[in-house]
């Protein structure tokens, strides 16, 4: 969920505010964060083909809202009802959009043009290379179907446009340009009348620093913008006939301004940049108020129509929203962070990693942190701060290379007690820095707490890190590889000695060392027993007693200049998947051979971990093809059981247990749903349910427990506990109990001992002894009523008994006789169970006594 692009919009009443994700359009409550519809969800629906770049309200229905995205079309939605109205077509991909409130059939966009000449240049941060491009301005008329678009000028790539209030200037910020083009209010000017020929309306300024961001003042005519030295021009007295206009400077950023925003009376002036700091300027006093430590880049700031709300899109994909009475945040809302770092210093290298103990993913996050994130609910879970270091480290220009995380493992316990993670920092010219750090489970924190950390555990970087999942008797255990050639296995042990009932502090120590030849290991693995340690060294695959650090074995596939990749184990079984770059291999080790193998290019390689399933990603052959395919394979079948193809490059994978169906893990044939991540940094789920059937049955788990306890809250009360139930609600509970007991046998214990007598709260009760005979009197009528039931019923009974021993014609005078024989027995045993148990005599005894 990409939160933070683009600038979010609130509603008329501020209560819920939109937010442009890749194609859709998420609309979001202010009081809880939860997302409470989903505009342009599908494009089978209408939905946008590509990014949404810009959201603003109608200026003539607020109930209404506009869309407008790089698919090059304007959509018009009814938001309450998630419908959408109209479509305008621009043909041309919209990076920004303004509308004129004193002429709102008017919409003025830009779009990108990619320069002829082609020049490339290398961008300053992410080090790609870039296409120079050029913007143009447009406008685009949504009444006139014959002209629609009319070009207005053209310029460098755009950074800012707004409009004023009145509808009269239009402003577009440009590298060092700043364009101010005179409009003219309502309908001054007719359709096609503003052309790019009309000089006398257009205003060119040049500025010294290159203008990062704008905004226009909303009841005077004044221009906000921000530079890329910290610096803040407040420019006043421009149009069509002033060529220099008045300026005032504010400076306090240290860096570029990347984000500026009046409140609606215009009093105050809200900036932010890479300092992580909201900065509110008071513009009569120059008095100014600091909210810091937001804990990234502020991107993009917007007001809420009331001026109580702050909403801060920030550069690690989060929207804070802002008290604006006393600075504190109301709601954040927190999506993947990694998705808007620098991939190049701070690569995926976690992968995506399952923790044990709630199902929730774990993977890279800001340079120096993981990130838990739940992929069902889209929800931020937790953000650990592996190595501590200062949100803004730069010298002027001169970025300072970050410290990253490179392995994160969990043991395999349901628990996740111990998470181990390896993190270092190089930036060529110091010392490089490699830690391996021991983590354990803080439950009453809930979090992760740093036990052990080894300084430089390898002379080289650590390839790969691995728990032991065995249980039991023996200490967690962990290997780690590295470039050095060695392989260290490391184990949790006691420090000390107990003292008077204290245990002994715990600690990860290293165990023993290994090697192979002079060859350098890349990949390691345990079996499901933890009995076996698998080290790929080249092509060369060495299996090891962990315990003892004994070599049992060694496995070879040629060729040698196809070094091993991947290496898992299979669950429960004795199979052991191997990859090169183009090949894959399922050993038996239960007779060291290639059971199957396959010529394939191999990208990725999971194992699952409660079913016997591994899983491959594959991409084209092609080299403009970005299409992945991920197969999934038994180990003992070269036949594929599921197999899927993505439109989009794969950056990561692996299988995510489905904590709502337990049952299902434990079958062999089902395949668990797969998480991945594409290209755009978005997390989907293949196979088994999506991940809106699970959210939608956590939705509804929920809602039937929330509906079950305010149920419950509604039956009782405070005046109910002191006071009793009402006679509306005792009326009802005893007609609901007269209807069981007409359907119950009438002759059973527990109806005749139920009695609503003794239901009123005990000291609003009458004395025991004047409800005794009232308590006995009803008591006997109940029996003396079952009896007289059971008496009818034997009477019937013999009447058709003598009847047909009438018609049979056999001795009707000895079996009337032994009849009434019998009935005189029963009528004896209906006395006996009719007699006051003997618990309730001594209970009524006892207190008559009293």
């Amino acid at each position: 969920m990409r939160l933070s692009d683009y600038p979010v919009v609130f509603t008329s009443d501020s209560n819920y505010f939109f937010s442009c994700n890749a194609r859709s359009i998420r609309i979001l409550s202010v009081e809880t964060g939860q997302v409470v519809r989903i505009l342009s969800s599908s494009v089978e629906e209408g939905g946008h083909k590509d990014t949404v770049t810009c959201v603003m309200l109608n200026l003539k229905n607020p109930l209404q809202l506009y869309s407008a995205s790089l698919d090059g079309t304007i959509k018009l939605w009814d938001f309450n009802d998630a419908v959408l109205l109209q479509t305008f077509d621009t043909t041309v991909p919209i990076t920004h959009m303004v509308i004129s409130g004193s002429n709102p059939n008017h919409v003025y966009l830009t779009t990108t043009k990619t320069s002829k000449k082609q020049q490339q240049f290398q961008a300053r941060k992410t080090g790609e290379l870039r296409v120079k491009q050029n913007s143009v301005l447009l406008r685009f008329s949504l009444k006139n179907t014959r002209k629609r678009l009319t070009r207005l000028l053209k310029t460098r790539s755009c950074s800012g446009l707004a409009i004023s209030s009145d509808g009269e200037h239009l402003v577009l910020s440009a590298r060092n340009k700043l364009h101010v083009i005179h409009i003219g209010a309502g309908n001054g000017i007719e359709e096609g009348g503003l052309t790019e020929n009309d000089e006398s309306r257009f205003r060119c300024y040049v500025t010294p620093e290159k203008i990062t961001c704008l905004a226009f003042h909303p009841t005077e005519g004044c221009i906000a913008t921000g530079d890329e030295r910290g610096r803040i021009t407040l420019w006043y007295c421009f149009g069509k006939n002033i060529d220099r206009p008045v300026t005032t400077t504010m400076h306090w950023h240290a860096h570029q301004v990347a984000a500026l925003a009046f409140t609606s009376d215009g009093n105050y002036l809200l900036s932010g940049g890479e300092e992580s700091v909201l900065v509110i300027w008071q513009l009569q006093t120059g008095f100014k108020q600091f909210l810091p430590r937001l804990g990234s880049e502020i991107k993009h700031i917007t007001v809420s129509p009331d001026q109580s709300l702050y909403a801060i899109g920030q550069q690690d994909n989060s929207v804070n929203v802002i008290r604006s009475i006393d600075l504190k945040i109301k709601i954040a809302i927190q999506g993947l962070k990694y998705s808007h770092v620098n991939h190049l210093h701070n690569p995926l290298s976690t992968g995506l990693v399952i923790e044990p103990r709630n199902g929730h993913v774990v993977l890279n996050g800001l340079p120096g942190t993981l990130q838990f994130y739940d992929p069902i609910k889209e929800q931020h879970i937790m953000e650990l701060e592996v190595t501590p270091r200062n949100k803004v480290s730069r010298t002027d220009e001169k970025e300072i290379i970050p410290p990253r995380v490179m392995h994160c493992a969990f043991s395999n316990d349901k628990s996740a007690r111990w998470m181990a993670t390896v993190d270092g920092r190089d930036d060529q010219e110091t010392t490089p820095e490699l830690y391996l750090k021991f983590w354990e489970y803080d439950s009453d924190a809930r979090t992760y707490i740093l036990n052990t950390r080894v300084d430089t555990p390898h002379s080289k970087e650590i390839t790969s890190c691995v728990f032991n999942p065995r249980e039991g008797d023996h200490a967690p255990m962990v290997v780690t590889t590295s470039l050095d050639g060695t392989f260290k296995v490391w184990e949790l042990t006691h420090q000390g000695e107990s003292r008077r009932g204290i245990e002994a502090e715990r600690a990860w120590s290293c165990r023993s060392t290994g090697f192979y030849r002079d060859m350098v290991p890349y990949c390691s693995g345990f079996s499901s027993d933890g009995s076996l340690l698998a080290i790929a060294y080249g092509q060369i695959i060495t299996l090891w007693n962990p315990y003892l650090n004994t070599l049992q074995g060694v496995l070879t596939q040629p060729p040698e200049t196809r070094p091993i990749k991947h290496l898992v184990f299979i669950k429960n079984s004795p199979f052991l998947i191997a990859a090169t770059k183009d090949h894959l291999y399922s050993w038996n080790l239960l007779t060291c051979s290639v059971w199957w193998n396959y010529q394939i290019n191999v990208e990725a390689l999971k194992a699952s971990s409660t079913t016997p399933h591994f899983m491959i990603t594959c991409p084209e052959h092609k080299e403009e093809s970005s299409q992945h395919t991920i197969i999934v394979f038994k180990p003992t079948s070269p036949k594929p059981v599921y197999m899927e193809t993505i439109s989009k490059k794969v950056r990561a994978v692996t299988f995510m247990p489905d904590p709502t169906s337990p049952s299902k893990k434990a079958q062999n044939d089902v395949v668990e749903p797969i998480l991945i991540m594409n290209y755009d940094f978005d997390l989907e789920v293949l196979g088994g349910r999506t991940a809106e059937d699970l959210k939608a049955e956590a939705e509804e788990a929920a809602e039937k427990a929330r509906a079950a306890a305010l149920e419950v809250e509604k039956q009782k009360s405070l005046v109910t506990d002191i006071f009793g139930s009402s006679v509306k609600a005792e009326s009802k509970k005893e007609k609901k109990e007269k209807k069981e007991n007409a359907i119950r046998n009438t002759g059973s214990k527990k109806n005749m001992v139920r009695n609503p007598l003794f239901d009123a709260p005990s000291h609003v009760m009458a004395p025991v002894s004047s409800l005794f005979e009232a308590f006995m009197a009803q008591l006997l009528t109940q029996n003396m009523t079952g009896k007289e039931e059971v008496k009818a019923k034997k009477k019937q009974q013999k009447q058709e008994q003598e009847e047909q021993e009438d018609e049979e014609q056999a001795n009707g005078e000895v079996a009337a006789v032994s009849g009434d024989m019998d009935m005189d027995g029963e009528e004896d045993n209906i006395a006996t169970e009719t007699e006051l148990p003997s618990s309730l005599v001594n209970f009524f005894s006892s207190r008559l006594t009293v």
